[in-house]
């Protein structure tokens, strides 16, 4: 190179100056759209709520989606990756109210119409913010055919959907309890509502002959009968029969049945009959045809049936009964330290109501069973292979799906009813209006939108134009579903009872699970804990690579894990290595980056690369065939930083070989690109030329070669040496020592190179001496370290071995400790197990290292 002639890359690597341009060169070159190959590969993006920015989470997801895309399209497969968004009816109607009451507005004061109009106005708007941000992260989705879940074809799908299984009596429309949010006012599936345990006063209550415990008085007014368990001999006589109960609003009639749900060691064994607010009371109504009364509207407050306790809210009738039943002395006594379990909403945290509802119900039963048969003959393979198995479980005590969501945000119910006949509905895609006349027949539309997991319960055929459009007959079933962990059983397993249903195929043949990213101290994010990292400032911190790179490091499938800001300052540097390496194969390779050139070895540090190249590519090939990103990344890191620089490149300097510098550098740009794609294609770039034809995204993966190289066997043994020099040599403070040997033929040949790789003075023959011995190999080696010199080398490695057992003693004590395994977040503990398991290891390392150089001095 001429000395006059600047470098290409820069000194330092920028990723702010480079990434917003590469990504633009992708996009407009057309790098993402399927291209012809040897077969397809497909997957769709988890669709991510269309009303806020994008989070850790969503930068995690599109790091592993991104690495299989890039992997299989260099592969030479015709990729397609589809993004899109979902309109998360519920979610995005809370954000939206959130909206509103900043200015002092809530639903309420809108219509309907008015309330959707506004919605989609903040989607549309939000829309471009989280696209740009899924470009800043470098997903190279095929943006021109993005789907969102309001699209008119996801619409028309899921109304066609609706028609065939209301038709085949797999949707009904029904009255049944519900989970219903008395704030919110709407109903949720089970899956939505939080458990969690709570104290709540136990109020036992004189009935009549009886007394009943419960932990909500307030329903009182509902009860229309009393339960004892059938052996419950205490009461046989009253089963059977009605009793006139005295109650705050005067007396009333309730029935005494018995039935098997009741357990007689629970109170008194005697329980109240609430069927219109409790979902066991329930049950039990329909086996004894019981009538259900409810006491509570949509409000929270109660209605007529309470009497004088009428318009008051939950709460609030509760503390009144309360006070009414001792004025009467029907309050027995009041357990306060009761322990029962409550479900909350999700979102605002107000207490689950039951609620007797007319609403449309999906039949599970059909559905379920051919998909828990799939799961049972692995036809999905899942990542990790226990969530197949809870899958099973969650589908096998699956109740009807409750689909009606009293919400303006989603997709409406194309359902009337008749407005002189309450039993009559009817089909009718004509959802803009609310009034239409059939046959002299009025119809009033049903106010309802989907539950929006029933439109995305289509999302990897819907997408795909099911059931003629040429992409759903080419890439459906996908490869890949790519997820999170908390949408297992909501979304998981909708897609696969669905897609059986629907397409009368499996959605896809593998589902990774990932884990959720927390905060750094294990804690979940929150806003209001202050701990929520925004990807976005992390991009402009340390690059788009770098923080794809430190989140997936040391994760694995379905594993929650903290987010570490020093993994993500590790694939930083890790930036930095790989371009400096760069940079030093440019100035070596003279302008020269030959990509046609075939490496011509020439040492056996030459032969040694290439081996390590060769097993490099089919190692990380393995690891991204099977899904194993964080074990595919860490390859590569130690690849670029250990194999490439502190070996290779250090052992070349004698005698520089261009062709396997440039063959090697542009292998690993290769295997690095799905990783880092930025920081890879503007090192190609660069040193190629900027045109479309030279970029590194549509260039193939390296190919998979078995050639021989004589001279890795012979490298590796210096290796082994030198690393062995280099231990001794760091123990005691980097003393430079000699190495001797005694004419070892070995050790003659290639004492040149163990001395440029060890940085000992000298490595010479002398027919006789002392000091440590090396004990890697079976050449006859030793440094000279005199006897003090020894000593202290023996006594550190004592020392660390020590050191060593305690910090395995420290973890198993905690992993011992109660309190620790009852109160600390499980990915805390998780990772303490790893540590323990690393530690042991390493303890075992100690203990070989002493013994063997015990020996040896």
């Amino acid at each position: 190179m001429d000395e006059t002639e600047p470098m290409k890359l820069s000194k330092v690597y920028e990723p702010a100056l480079y990434e917003t341009d590469i990504y633009s060169l992708w996009e407009q070159s057309g790098a993402f759209k399927p291209v012809d190959g040897i077969k397809t590969y497909s997957l769709v993006m988890p669709p991510p709520n269309a009303n806020a920015p994008l989070h850790s989470g969503h930068a995690l997801f599109v790091a592993l989606e991104d690495i299989a895309a890039r992997y299989h399209r260099m592969k030479g497969e015709k990729t397609l990756w589809l993004p899109g968004a979902d309109h998360a009816g519920f979610e995005t109607q809370v954000v939206y109210e959130k909206q509103l009451a900043k200015i002092g507005k809530s639903r309420f004061d809108l219509s309907r119409e008015e309330l959707y109009g506004q919605i989609y106005e903040f989607v549309v708007g939000n829309r471009q913010t989280f696209e740009d941000q899924f470009r800043a992260l470098g997903a190279s989705v095929d943006w021109s055919r993005f789907t969102f879940t309001l699209d008119q074809k996801i619409i028309d799908l899921a109304y066609k959907t609706f028609k065939n299984m209301w038709d085949e009596k797999l949707i009904y429309r029904g009255e049944r309890l519900v989970n219903y949010c008395t704030f919110h006012r709407t109903g949720f599936a089970d899956i939505e509502v939080v458990y969690r345990d709570s104290v709540t006063p136990l109020y036992y209550m004189k009935y009549g002959p009886f007394t009943v415990a419960t932990t909500r008085p307030e329903t009182k007014f509902g009860d229309t009968a009393v339960a004892v368990n059938p052996s419950d001999d205490r009461y046989k006589q009253w089963v059977g029969k009605v009793v006139t109960v005295e109650g705050v609003n005067g007396p009333f009639e309730l029935q005494v049945i018995a039935d098997e749900m009741v357990d007689p060691d629970f109170g008194t064994g005697v329980v109240k009959i609430t069927p219109a607010h409790d979902f066991n009371d329930w049950e039990v109504s329909k086996r004894h045809n019981l009538p259900a009364k409810r006491v509570i509207d949509h409000d929270g407050t109660l209605n007529h049936e309470a009497g004088k306790f009428s318009g008051m809210t939950i709460m609030e009738a509760r503390q009144a009964v309360v006070d009414a039943m001792k004025q009467k002395n029907l309050l027995l006594k009041v357990d306060t330290k009761y322990k029962n379990r409550v479900g909350h909403c999700y979102k605002c945290d107000t207490v689950i109501e039951p609620m007797l509802m007319d609403q449309w119900f999906v039949n599970m039963d059909p559905l379920s069973k051919p998909a828990i048969r799939a799961l049972k003959d692995k036809k999905i393979k899942f990542y990790p292979d226990s969530k197949r198995l809870q899958l099973i479980k969650y589908l096998e005590g699956l109740r009807d799906w409750n689909i009606s969501r009293q919400i303006a945000w989603g997709i409406p119910i194309p359902a009337f009813q008749n407005v002189d006949d309450s039993d009559d509905w009817i089909f009718d895609t004509r959802v803009g209006q609310e009034i239409i006349e059939i046959d002299g027949k009025t119809y009033h539309r049903d106010p309802d939108v989907f539950d929006t997991w029933f439109s995305s319960a289509s999302w990897p055929y819907a997408t795909m134009g099911f059931p003629e459009n040429d992409d759903f007959k080419e890439f459906y079933p996908l490869n890949l579903m790519e997820t999170g962990g908390e949408i297992l059983y909501p979304w998981v397993s909708r897609m696969i009872m669905m897609g059986l249903y629907v397409t009368k195929k499996l959605p896809f043949e593998a589902v990774y699970i990932h884990g959720y990213v927390l905060a750094s101290d294990g804690a979940k994010m929150s806003k209001s804990l202050g701990n929520v990292v925004n990807p976005m400032e992390a991009v402009k911190k340390y690059g788009s690579d770098a923080l794809r790179m430190g989140i997936i490091a040391g994760r694995v499938p379905a594993v929650n894990r903290g987010y570490d800001n020093r993994k993500i300052e590790d694939a930083r540097n890790f930036c930095n290595k790989l371009w400096n390496v760069a940079r030093f194969i440019e100035d070596k390779l003279e302008g020269n980056f030959n990509l046609a050139e075939k490496p011509m070895p020439k040492t056996i540090a030459d032969d040694w690369i290439l081996t390590i190249l060769q097993q490099s590519n089919r190692e990380v090939s393995r690891l991204l065939d099977d899904y194993r990103y964080a074990e595919a990344y860490d390859h590569i890191y130690h690849l670029v930083w250990d194999d490439l620089a502190d070996w290779y490149i250090e052992a070349s300097k004698a005698d520089m070989n261009p062709s396997v510098l440039s063959f090697a550098l542009e292998t690993i740009l290769k295997l690095a690109h799905p990783f880092a794609p930025f920081l890879t294609e503007t090192i190609w770039q660069t040193l190629t030329g900027e045109d479309d034809s030279s970029m590194l995204v549509s260039q193939p993966w390296p190919e998979i070669k078995n050639d021989k190289y004589d001279g890795y066997k012979v490298f590796e043994e210096i290796k082994a040496i030198v690393e062995e020099i280099r231990f001794i040599s760091a123990t005691v403070k980097y003393r430079q020592f000699n190495l001797y040997h005694s004419d070892d033929p070995f050790l003659l040949e290639n004492g040149g190179l163990i001395k440029t790789l060890s940085k000992v003075a000298s490595v010479e023959s002398v027919k006789s001496g002392s000091g440590l011995h090396l004990t890697a190999t079976n050449h006859n080696g030793w440094l000279d370290l005199d006897k003090n010199a020894a000593t202290e080398f023996l006594s550190k490695l004592k020392l660390k071995h020590s050191e060593q057992e305690k910090a395995v003693e420290r973890l198993k004590a905690r992993l011992e400790n109660t309190a620790y395994i009852n109160n600390a977040p499980k990915s805390v503990i998780d990772e303490t197990k790893q540590q323990l398991n690393q530690a042991e290891e390493l303890l075992q390392k100690t203990v070989s290292e002493y013994d063997r150089f015990g020996s040896a001095i």
